[in-house]
């Protein structure tokens, strides 16, 4: 019984080791941490097109993405803002190479008097 324990206990911390050997994100320059990569997002829909624009602010260190959808404050409306963020989504993660996506915190809205603009900001984990 002494033996069999042992053996389990050996096999266990060989598979951890082997295991656990490569699988932290390998960092050449720290500034990489920093880097955001910002893009225009891809709207389809020509109904979505004519009122706001949607800018993408990439962190590729994370996976993580800023979608900001902007348009002047009169005709902001959170639907339209949804969908136009929602097809966004979908063309950067199928231009990127990634398959799923998830929602880190819930979606901000602010509204800029100087420039009277409504600015629809949502955070979004990208997944492979």
């Amino acid at each position: 019984m002494n033996k069999f324990i042992l053996a389990v206990c050996f096999v266990f911390v060989f598979s951890v080791s082997v295991f656990a050997q490569n699988t932290e994100y390998q960092i050449q320059d720290p500034s990489d941490l920093l880097k955001v990569e910002i893009v225009e997002g891809k709207i389809s829909s020509e109904d979505l097109k004519k009122v706001g624009k949607v800018a993408i602010e990439f962190m590729p260190a994370f996976d993580e993405a800023r979608f900001v959808y902007v348009c002047p404050a009169p005709l902001f409306e959170q639907s339209t803002a949804m969908l136009a963020i929602k097809e966004s989504i979908a063309s950067f993660i199928k231009d990127r190479g990634y398959y799923f996506y998830t929602y880190l915190k819930s979606d901000d809205t602010r509204y800029d008097s100087e420039t009277k603009t409504a600015i629809y900001t949502s955070y979004v984990q990208l997944l492979h």
